[in-house]
């Protein structure tokens, strides 16, 4: 048998022996049965389109089934276990206070989530939860380091334990009774320090696994470098500089943010371990974790102890008014305000 062409195909259909000899194809070149060359490609070519109109109609299915499925996973809510947000009753450990114009807000490491106070406060009040994180290792603010209050309203909180700093408001609706944005994709390592711009359009952050401190928008995307800063707390004066407290030799450093350069302040590690830094109205403040203690300094880089008293215990947040300075403590478990001028001093919390 001549291999080289379907001799039993074409013996039943031409039983002439020549048909199904070598030349067979050239017989079918030369067009003497060109109908039936058409007849095969008309075959072939419809079987092509059934092909293909399966395979389509197949994929239009799947395609359907796909769209059913996401339809399905959108309306079903999400589920959390019993014990996955904090339900504490009053804060653990207290370590950033920080206000906006009617809220003193209190970061809670321990258990994650942000408190409140009234604003402004001269007596002790029951703070109220007012964001909340996760139990659950490396799920929403599980371990919240820094917080600064939102220009928009709520509050911006950086997470360690997701690398993540979140734009919160309270939804009681929503899971855990808020609504929590990440605002940058997990790029950052460790947000120890945050400050929103002077204009409201930008946020700051120091990151301690980087050592640096970067920029992003208000409104959330990549951090972009803009200083080889280790910052520890972060704080802008009235000029628009930005201040930056460090554990390294150069303990308090000024940020130009726009032209992207830095210069020592304070330099000679004064202080013991810094935790938090504070400006206001030409003077800078600084608390001393080791030192147990609230440093000042000025802009030319002097720096002496500002309060040095047995209540602090291991003093970390900051902020500063006119006439009073904010500090919390996380192991004494309050916040205190200390008077400017009379040095006296005021719990915040109720006990």
């Amino acid at each position: 048998m001549n291999k080289s062409c379907p001799t039993r195909i074409f013996d039943s259909i031409f039983p002439n022996n020549h048909y199904g000899s070598r030349t067979c194809f050239t017989i079918l070149g030369e067009g003497r049965f060109g109908s039936v060359r058409s007849l095969l490609i008309a075959a072939i070519v419809s079987g092509t389109i059934l092909q293909a109109h399966t395979a389509t109609s197949q994929d239009a299915t799947e395609t359907e089934a796909a769209a059913a499925d996401t339809t399905a996973t959108e309306a079903k809510p999400e589920t959390y276990p019993d014990d996955f947000w904090t339900e504490a009753e009053s804060p653990v450990y207290p370590r950033g206070a920080v206000m906006s114009e009617d809220k003193l807000f209190v970061l809670d490491s321990d258990a994650p989530g942000v408190w409140t106070v009234p604003w402004p406060a001269t007596k002790a009040a029951k703070p109220e939860r007012f964001v909340t994180g996760s139990r659950y290792l490396r799920k929403t603010m599980n371990r919240p380091y820094s917080a600064t209050p939102h220009p928009g309203g709520g509050v911006l909180v950086g997470d360690s334990a997701t690398r993540e700093i979140y734009y919160v408001t309270p939804n009681p609706d929503a899971p855990g009774g808020q609504d929590a944005k990440p605002l940058n994709g997990g790029f950052l390592g460790i947000p120890m320090a945050l400050a929103v711009s002077p204009d409201g359009k930008t946020i700051y952050v120091g990151d301690a696994e980087r050592r640096a401190t970067f920029a992003l928008p208000i409104e959330g995307g990549e951090p972009e470098l803009i200083v080889r800063v280790n910052a520890r707390g972060l704080v802008f004066d009235e000029e628009g500089a930005l201040y930056a407290v460090t554990p390294d030799a150069d303990a308090v450093v000024k940020i130009n943010v726009t032209e992207k350069t830095s210069e020592p302040v304070v330099t000679d590690r004064p202080y013991g371990f810094p935790g938090g830094i504070a400006w206001h109205d030409g003077t800078g403040f600084v608390s001393d974790v080791y030192g147990k203690c609230i440093w000042q300094f000025s802009a030319d880089g002097k720096t002496e102890k500002w309060f040095d008293e047995e209540l602090l215990l291991g003093p970390v947040g900051l902020s500063a008014t006119a006439d009073a300075v904010i500090v919390s403590d996380p192991k004494a478990k309050q916040v205190y305000r200390i008077d400017r001028e009379s040095k006296e001093v005021t719990k915040l919390l109720t006990e």
